[in-house]
């Protein structure tokens, strides 16, 4: 039982990490803060490493873009970004500029570099600006990676990763100016106050807007509100299907506690992209079909009683739902069979995982194989090392008696349907 509490537990706090959190303990003064718009004010000196600059000279960088990407070694979403950044570079090299920012220490930022066999492959270079305070208090912000651009001594925008393309760097090389969705993090959400029912007459109601730019992602969130004294329940510019997923798991829809992979998200609508952005190569995807939320109710209700209360506006105002059900999907079964001893020694690199419970809810979360069916549930510890296919994870699972083959079985899912 305990064992799979913790895997419930695990899954829970990993599917809730979106974003790393910049500098622990950074306090922000927004009286510093520079908006679009702003002239640039230079740093007199930065500390630097890497790259082909042996310094920054600012009044030179005038007529180039200039891409501030601040980043720290915990965001695995600001690794992966920087070879994109590296042939952006060496692409437009005489047009753009792109210095990465960091608060972390010089030793830190050579140990990184120097074991992270990914940028390595991809020969990234870049300028570092470490041990920053500077740049970070003109440009706040709670997550990275968070881009700043900068052109002719003015910033031209402050926005997320999705934007830096060679499409938008160009344009505001050539047109000096562009009009990107604004990223702060400090921004507050308010739709009541945007409109004609910010009133003490306001009582209660349901105020829907698309996506609102200057305010960050918020998930679901169901409190009281200190300004009219209702019951508030918001979420902030993220998409219809997360806004439901986060329903579905308020209202306690789902049976069993699983890991919500798509493939066992039954879509039964006419175009399921308006709902989740699946192509992943729109930029603007986003701005085009988020959507912000707020529903003021003045009866004191549980949260799982509010979000089937919120399910029914969806149905009324976007004409959509999301409801359990079981479907024969095709899964990855793990099945009882004769152990085998294994002659060779156990690899040093080996995971430990605390029962088949907890081994099939990480490895589902992979998404390397299709869902997983635990047909063992055995509490047995299981010693696994990297694997690149099934044929490799079965020569160590037969040593536990366990094998993991494909089949088909009914599953709980869940259904996106269209009204």
């Amino acid at each position: 039982m305990k064992n799979r509490l913790l895997y419930i537990y695990l899954i829970a706090l990993l599917c809730s990490v979106v974003v790393a959190k910049a500098q622990p303990n950074f306090k922000v003064n927004l009286k510093k803060r520079l908006l679009v718009g702003d002239t640039f004010i230079a740093p007199d000196n930065v500390s630097l490493i890497r790259g082909k600059l042996k310094r920054i000279d600012w009044k030179k960088l005038k007529n180039k873009v200039v891409l501030l990407d601040f980043f720290d070694t915990y965001c695995a979403s600001c690794i992966q970004l920087m070879p994109h950044l590296q042939d952006l570079q060496d692409t437009y090299g005489d047009k753009i500029q792109i210095i990465t920012v960091t608060w972390q220490d010089r030793e830190t930022m050579e140990k990184f570099f120097a074991q992270n066999q990914y940028l390595s492959d991809h020969k990234v270079n870049l300028p570092v600006i470490y041990n920053d305070t500077y740049l970070k208090d003109l440009f706040p912000h709670q997550s990275v990676p968070h881009e700043v651009l900068i052109y002719h001594g003015r910033v031209q925008a402050i926005t997320g990763p999705n934007y830096v393309t060679a499409e938008n760097l160009l344009k505001l090389h050539k047109e000096k100016q562009i009009n990107l969705p604004l990223r702060d993090e400090y921004g507050k959400a308010d739709l009541k106050g945007q409109t004609k029912s910010a009133s003490t007459n306001f009582k209660a109601g349901t105020l829907i807007a698309g996506f609102k730019e200057g305010i960050p992602y918020q998930s679901w969130r169901m409190e009281s509100d200190s300004t009219t004294g209702l019951y508030k329940s918001s979420v902030y510019n993220t998409s219809i299907y997360s806004a439901l997923l986060g329903l579905a798991s308020k209202a306690k829809l789902k049976k069993k506690m699983y890991v919500p992979r798509m493939d066992r998200v039954i879509w039964q609508v006419k175009d399921s992209s308006k709902f989740y952005d699946f192509e992943q190569s729109d930029p603007f995807w986003e701005t085009k079909n988020s959507i912000c939320y707020e529903r003021y109710d003045s009866i004191i209700r549980p949260d799982s009683v509010r979000a089937h209360s919120i399910l029914e506006d969806f149905k009324s105002f976007f004409g959509v739902t999301i409801k359990p059900d079981v479907r024969k999907i095709k899964v990855l079964r793990l099945v009882p069979t004769k152990a085998r001893s294994e002659s060779n020694p156990e690899p040093t690199d080996a995971v430990t995982y605390r029962g088949t419970a907890v081994f099939a809810g990480f490895t589902d979360m992979s998404m390397q194989f299709p869902p997983i069916l635990d047909e063992v549930n055995s509490d047995v510890k299981l010693r696994i090392a990297p694997y690149n296919n099934l044929e490799e994870l079965n020569k160590q699972l037969a040593r536990y008696g366990i094998k993991a083959e494909y089949g088909f079985s009914e599953m709980d899912v869940l259904v996106i349907e269209e009204y």
